[in-house]
């Protein structure tokens, strides 16, 4: 499922588990903050009913691909393999990241670079190595923009809190700080899913809290930009209302003036629904956050029962979640 929401020109993408088809909703003009909920897909002219809540999917004729672009498709790098992800784990939690002049791929065991415009391997080594220390994984990879960083967070040594890699500069070869997210505020436990993001003045990592007392809901770390690019680690951490399976941040890539922070997921539930919820957060830098929330309606969605793989082996049982929203 892909959708978008516009406000002042900052557009939020959000994209969804398997389990969702891709579908489409019609504009609504809401109250709340000014949102207005913009479909991708079809154009204005099919969405005359305005006391329809849900514009079911629409498909149109199919295109001839464009031509522009063309040499880039022809772009290939070979992703890590079986060896470097073999964790014992379905699926080996594998994700990109591009930026600059470098594209960096992490599974679960392993981190890759390549030249973006060579497709050359730059860097090639395990976790344990780019960390300093042992990852239980869950290991996910993005580039900043604005700040011109890479960041790289995973599970710690035993999975009670996080790594979180910040490079130096631009060029993700000019080497990482390690922090290590686990002494308070930061909470005990399991910090399952966990997914960053960002914007201008703070790292944003969200993950479901299966500690104790945790009650296995979103949670969400805010961590000062200034301070840590500094060398200091200091954050903050939130609890929103009731979300399983996390909230994703927005990476906010044409932030200009920081202050809010927008999260879009599944309304409460990883089991189906009819709404997405947006989040927006302010005053995330300080022990008095302040959460605001939206719900907008999309066509029904809902969890795969199973899902089997090419060859019938392997079964896995996908959720209806956010993975990254733009």
């Amino acid at each position: 499922m892909e959708t978008m929401c516009k406000r002042n020109g900052m557009a939020v993408a959000l994209l969804c588990g398997l389990a969702v088809t891709s579908t489409t909703a019609s504009a609504q003009q809401r109250a709340a903050d000014d949102w207005q909920f913009v479909p991708v897909g079809p154009p204005a002219s099919l969405q005359e009913n305005p006391q329809r809540a849900v514009q079911q999917p629409v498909f149109g004729s199919i295109k001839k691909p464009s031509t522009a672009g063309r040499s880039i498709l022809r772009r290939s790098l070979e992703g890590i393999d079986f060896i470097g992800s073999n964790c014992g784990c379905l699926p080996p939690d594998t994700n990109a990241a591009v930026g600059n002049d470098f594209v960096v791929e992490t599974v679960n065991f392993q981190v890759r670079m390549w030249n973006k415009t060579l497709g050359n391997i730059l860097l090639d080594e395990p976790l344990a190595q780019f960390f300093g220390a042992h990852s239980e994984g869950d290991v996910y990879a993005l580039y900043d923009d604005i700040a011109d960083r890479w960041y790289v967070s995973a599970f710690d040594s035993d999975a009670t809190g996080l790594f979180l890699a910040i490079s130096n500069d631009g060029n993700p070869l000019h080497g990482f700080v390690t922090f290590h997210l686990h002494d308070p505020p930061f909470p005990a436990g399991f910090p399952d899913y966990e997914k960053p993001g960002f914007n201008k003045d703070a790292i944003f990592i969200t993950f479901n809290n299966f500690g104790p007392g945790g009650g296995d809901a979103a949670t969400v770390v805010a961590i000062d930009k200034l301070a840590i690019f500094a060398g200091t680690l200091r954050f903050f951490v939130s609890v929103p209302q009731f979300q399983f399976r996390a909230m994703p941040p927005a990476q906010l890539h044409d932030d200009k003036t920081g202050g809010v922070e927008w999260f879009v997921s599944t309304d409460g539930t990883d089991a189906g629904g009819n709404t997405i919820r947006v989040t927006q957060l302010t005053n995330y830098l300080s022990d008095q956050p302040s959460f605001t929330y939206t719900s907008l309606p999309v066509a029904p969605y809902r969890n795969a029962p199973r899902a089997d793989q090419p060859g019938g082996s392997v079964t896995t049982f996908p959720n209806t979640t956010t993975t990254q929203v733009q």
